[in-house]
């Protein structure tokens, strides 16, 4: 998987016209799944996406990888 890379500047909007959102990448180690971390551009509000190959954990609702693509790609086309 190619992990998206990106500035992370507070209130970015060279490329939209809105705050760009903030992305962060840690991997798993141990018992912990790799994790991506979502911050609002203008704020510091997050939100925390736990993956591994079943399933996700969208902060802290867990659900079969399936079961979120049913939920979210009807919102973003």
């Amino acid at each position: 998987m190619k992990i998206l890379k990106r500035k992370n500047k507070i209130y970015n909007t060279e490329r939209f016209g809105q705050p760009e959102i903030r992305v962060y990448h840690k991997k798993g180690y141990g018992k912990k799944s790799p994790r991506y971390l979502l911050k609002c551009g203008c704020c510091n509000e997050k939100l925390e996406i736990y993956y591994d190959k079943t399933g996700l954990e969208i902060n802290g609702v867990n659900g079969s990888i399936d079961d979120w693509r049913e939920i979210l790609l009807p919102l973003l086309q």
